[in-house]
């Protein structure tokens, strides 16, 4: 009787550790999304701002390609896309650089999945290019209205992440939500779809002023186990040395509210030092 125990026991301990192996074979083996959502608003007038974006794109791309070839690219279910967030008055063509800047290899015949990932692959700085180019259609920052990030991730944030799948999504901002109007700013208590409330934080105390007022940026729903990096986040002005501190603050304060278990910020600085910082968070 002790011996059947005994061996009864052994089947189910073996099988409780098969049942593990296969869970934990199947976490591993899940297709990875990698998204980037492009902020082209009045911030890519700095010098060599659209340089740094396009650097950590390539990176960012690089990083699918090879995950993607690592697990046999005719079998690969990844998906790469670049989201550029709309702008009042832009001339820019956003469906066509979106078409030119994804590859949805779960959408791709088993046939061409190889030869999709290398044009993409050749033809990706070319196109950044040629963005950059069209991009840059003023000079000053009044010829740019601002994007609406808040809207933009309120419409389409649960939508970026697949399910089933790895997902992480890479914005690359600034990280202020302002624009030329405020007028269709929302606001709920102390709570905003844009950042102006940064301007009546003033003392050296500001956190605590804002921990006790709650004001922050107005919460969405986004998935939680997608990943997000945010990367650029700078201050405007050099007169307020807390300035970044405060957009970094607020920004993992907003995306945690809004059900985000894994937020990463990664400051504006030289394109070694912010790609450095990309790869780490997406090993």
């Amino acid at each position: 009787m002790k011996n059947s125990q005994y061996i009864l026991s052994l089947i189910l301990i073996s099988l409780l550790f098969i049942s593990c192996g296969k869970e934990k074979a199947e976490e591993i083996q899940k297709p990875k999304n990698y998204t980037v959502i492009l902020d082209l608003s009045d911030r890519i007038l700095l010098p060599e701002q659209l340089d740094k974006d396009f650097y950590l794109i390539e990176k960012y791309f690089k990083s699918f390609e090879e995950n993607s070839r690592r697990n046999l690219v005719l079998t690969s279910k990844n998906r790469f896309s670049v989201k550029i967030i709309p702008q009042k008055n832009s001339p820019l063509n956003i469906d066509c650089y979106e078409d030119l800047l994804q590859l949805y290899l779960d959408e791709t015949e088993v046939k061409n999945k190889n030869k999709s990932l290398l044009a993409l692959s050749q033809s990706l700085h070319k196109t950044l290019n040629a963005l950059k180019k069209e991009a840059l259609y003023g000079k000053t920052t009044t010829d740019y209205f601002g994007v609406d990030i808040w809207a933009y991730l309120h419409d389409n944030g649960k939508a970026l992440s697949k399910c089933g799948y790895d997902n992480t999504v890479l914005v690359l901002t600034d990280g202020y939500f302002d624009f030329e109007s405020q007028s269709h700013v929302i606001k709920e208590k102390n709570q905003y779809t844009s950042t102006q409330f940064l301007k009546e934080l003033t003392t050296n105390d500001w956190k605590k002023e804002a921990e006790t007022k709650q004001m922050g940026l107005l919460p969405i729903t986004l998935d939680k186990n997608t990943k997000w990096i945010v990367a650029g986040i700078s201050g405007k002005q050099a007169s307020d040395i807390l300035q970044t501190e405060k957009i970094t603050y607020f920004w993992k304060k907003w995306l945690m509210q809004s059900g985000v278990a894994s937020a990463k910020i990664i400051l504006n600085g030289a394109k070694s030092e912010m790609s450095s910082s990309l790869l780490q968070q997406i090993k």
